[in-house]
């Protein structure tokens, strides 16, 4: 009978410390950069196919792309400090939230590789200019992506 007590002793202090792992804050880790990698390209793949998009970016002043990238890192920063969606651990890099510093590069680099893998720059005749313009405008799509496939496990 002690031995049976034992036992159940041992499997209810496993199940709690199991409870208090599933619990944890998510850190910052190699298969959150995967997810946000599968969510910047799933959510700037159809922008980046469309002709108004590319226009959009041949008639946007550097002012108003600046104004846009702003609002996005603004939109991105406001999702990731302040929803309650995903159990995030709370990790800075000179006050600035990893998670913050990892979308945003990622959504950046995937949107302006995509631009130039798939040829767009060359069928746009986009100026160097113009193909910030259109980075700055296919990654506002690819940080919500990134965003909310890491966040929503």
């Amino acid at each position: 009978m002690e031995r049976r007590l034992d036992e159940l002793y041992y499997s209810i202090e496993e199940l709690k410390r199991e409870n208090e792992v599933r619990k944890a804050p998510d850190k910052l880790g190699w298969d959150d950069i995967a997810q946000e990698i599968v969510g910047a390209v799933t959510f700037a793949l159809p922008f980046l196919f469309t002709a108004e998009l590319w226009d959009i970016a041949k008639d946007i002043s550097v002012e108003r792309s600046f104004v846009i990238f702003l609002m996005t890192l603004g939109l991105a920063y406001l999702f990731i400090v302040k929803s309650r969606i995903g159990n995030l651990k709370k990790e800075e890099l000179f006050h600035i939230p990893k998670r913050l510093l990892t979308v945003t590069g990622i959504a950046y680099l995937i949107s302006a590789l995509l631009i130039y893998i798939y040829g767009i720059n060359s069928l746009a005749d986009f100026t160097p200019g113009q193909y910030i313009n259109a980075t700055i405008l296919v990654s506002t799509f690819a940080v919500i992506g990134a965003i909310t496939v890491d966040m929503v496990k």
